[in-house]
């Protein structure tokens, strides 16, 4: 028990120098939103979503995704909730050895079709990595084995995400 209660101590030590630099590389920012949490306690959520969807408006024209059904799905990505569900799954049903690496191809593969508004197949080879000399077509550490292509990410997060069958 000794150990444990140690390693808890170093992590909340960790914790909070991050949360202690935070505050102190955004003392101005900070300042501003307390000041403005302090003249609006009942508010204040209402305003930080406004703003939180205004970043998203401007984030989704930085990144220039044209217009689609599909464009919906960009919040969720922004917010890191679409990369957190994939690799959550990913973990449960491959296992955790590279699953944060296999959610963030899907991640990138799903901009990428969203962009060029085509499905786009998650399978990925070593073809192109000229480190590897033999087996260059076996799927790639980073290709997820068990979501086919960026239309069914994207429709595995919508069903989840709108507690529908998965």
């Amino acid at each position: 028990m000794a150990f444990e209660s140690d390693l808890k101590d170093v992590m909340e030590a960790f914790v909070s120098s991050f949360d202690k630099k935070t505050l102190e590389n955004n003392q101005e920012t900070y300042k501003k939103i307390q000041e403005i949490y302090e003249k609006h306690p009942n508010y204040f959520l209402d305003l930080i979503e406004s703003a939180y969807q205004d970043f998203n408006t401007i984030v989704e024209n930085v990144l220039n995704i044209p217009p689609s059904d599909d464009q919906y799905i960009l919040e969720h990505i922004i917010s890191g909730l679409y990369k957190h569900f994939h690799t959550q799954r990913i973990e449960k049903l491959e296992g955790s050895v590279c699953c944060y690496d296999k959610s963030s191809y899907i991640e990138q593969m799903t901009l990428k079709a969203l962009r060029t508004q085509k499905n786009l197949s998650l399978f990925a080879d070593y073809k192109k990595v000229e480190q590897i000399k033999e087996n260059k077509e076996r799927q790639a550490y980073w290709s997820p084995k068990t979501v086919k292509d960026t239309d069914e990410a994207m429709g595995l997060f919508w069903k989840w995400y709108q507690l529908s069958e998965c």
